[in-house]
């Protein structure tokens, strides 16, 4: 409302007269709508507070419910004092048991030479004619055509840059006698997969391997240079790979063979112990999960539940909280020797939290393993119960979104409501001020006359 000149004909106050009046009528209402939008607003914030936190509950009961937590394995080895010669892993194929590991020898690729004599300085001319060479390793096989006049040097980059090139290295070495060698170093492993390397013109057979021409091949491949396999034993038994690699070797296991293993001083090799047995660690930090999860929901509930708290009347919130403690204290009769979460050694305090006791838990770990995933993931098992009634609260169409949407709904008729007493508000200060006015020009026009009618009488007396 602009500011006005009301009461000046008047000289009464009647600017103060109406703002006070609209006052009255106007404060104590906004006031009690902007609280009422206010508390609706806190009730969305409250709802979604609550669902985030009943969603990462429902993640970590998820994770109980699935069987394959409970079907994992994990292998723990022990290395010899030399160093570590192995690395194990498992899947749930592998079965529990010790293994005694030890590694007789590396897989690796090999190692071709050029011939002394053949080559003196890197920028000798490989080929006046130039041709194809062909780099062949086991299943592996690339080719680059050669110019003519390429050098030695050149070649190595040639070699070495080429697009599917599958792990061949070549450098040169100089002997510092006068010679200089081409060396080709192969990645590919494996006994029988030696690098072999031919040519489409008898110019480039002093770095080839294979001959075209009546001479022989300039690439040789040393003693002790070729392709090998790795090999290791397990319990005794002699086990080769084309790599360091041995998948399914051992059902279930994964080993990779780090380093040959040292004499134990006794003439034998060094051997690493592999125990496989039940993955314990993992199910024990996400039962940890699931526990921190639900004591962190509880949290929320108590604190948005208290008394004076802004869903201290809500009978879901109550309802879905009581609920959720009736299934923690559900006990089972086909879970074997566990017939409830509290013989895994899960404690509640007065205020329901949760703690996990975890001598208790290891004890049940070791002596009743099978009966823990009937406890959890059977088809009515604790996890599986919690699921379908979580289900019910989370999501985009369930009880908590539908709470928060009516609250959201609240909000905005409010603020409808508000903004519709305002325009009223602002209607009544204009009647108020056309009726103020019309009162303030009477009165002015009164005061005109009165002051006219005394200004007569006086001159009547002074004449």
């Amino acid at each position: 409302m602009s500011v006005t000149s009301l009461g000046v004909g008047s000289g009464l106050d009647l600017e103060s007269l109406v703002k006070n009046m609209v006052s009255v009528q106007r404060d104590t209402k906004v006031a009690a709508y902007n609280d009422k939008v206010k508390d609706f607003q806190a009730e969305v914030s409250a709802y979604g507070t609550i669902k985030s936190a009943l969603e990462s509950f429902e993640d970590a009961v998820e994770k109980l419910s699935d069987e394959s937590l409970f079907t994992g394995r994990t292998a723990t080895t022990t290395q010899p004092e030399s160093g570590d010669i192995v690395s194990v892993t498992s899947d749930s194929s592998s079965s529990n048991g010790s293994y005694n590991i030890s590694v007789s020898q590396l897989a690796q690729g090999s190692r071709s030479v050029s011939a002394a004599g053949s080559f003196s300085t890197p920028d000798d001319v490989v080929t006046a004619v130039g041709g194809d060479m062909t780099f062949t390793a086991g299943s592996e096989t690339f080719t680059i055509n050669v110019a003519a006049d390429t050098t030695l040097s050149e070649l190595r980059e040639q070699i070495n840059d080429a697009s599917e090139n599958f792990g061949v290295s070549a450098n040169l070495v100089d002997n510092g006698n006068g010679d200089v060698y081409l060396t080709l170093n192969s990645d590919v492993t494996g006994t029988g997969n030696d690098l072999a390397v031919s040519n489409t013109d008898a110019s480039l057979d002093s770095v080839s391997s294979v001959a075209t021409g009546a001479g022989p091949a300039g690439l040789s491949i040393a003693a002790g240079s070729e392709a090998l396999d790795a090999i290791i034993e397990v319990d005794g038994i002699t086990i080769n790979s084309t790599s360091n690699t041995f998948e399914g070797a051992v059902s279930g296991l994964t080993i990779k063979a780090l380093a040959k293993s040292q004499d134990d001083g006794t003439g034998n090799p060094e051997t690493a112990k592999t125990t496989v047995d039940f993955d314990t660690n993992t199910v024990k930090e996400t039962l940890e999960s699931f526990i921190e999860s639900y004591n962190a929901l509880l949290t929320k509930f108590d604190s948005y539940t208290a008394t004076g708290a802004v869903l201290n009347g809500s009978s879901l919130i109550r309802g879905l909280e009581s609920s959720l403690n009736a299934d923690l204290m559900t006990t089972f009769s086909d879970s074997g020797a566990l017939s409830s979460i509290f013989d895994l050694g899960i404690e509640m305090d007065d205020n329901s939290f949760l703690s996990l006791d975890t001598t208790k838990f290891d004890e049940a770990m070791d002596e009743s393993y099978d009966d823990v995933a009937t406890l959890f993931s059977a088809e009515n098992g604790l996890a599986s119960i919690m699921e379908d009634y979580l289900s019910n609260f989370t999501g985009s169409g369930g009880l908590l979104k539908d709470m928060s949407t009516s609250s959201q709904d609240s909000v905005d008729k409010t603020k409808d409501q508000l903004e519709n007493y305002e325009y009223r508000m602002d209607l009544y200060e204009q009647q108020l001020r056309d009726k103020f006015t019309t009162l303030d020009g009477l009165l002015a026009s009164m005061s005109s006359n009165g002051n006219y009618l005394i200004t007569q009488l006086s001159n009547l007396n002074n004449s």
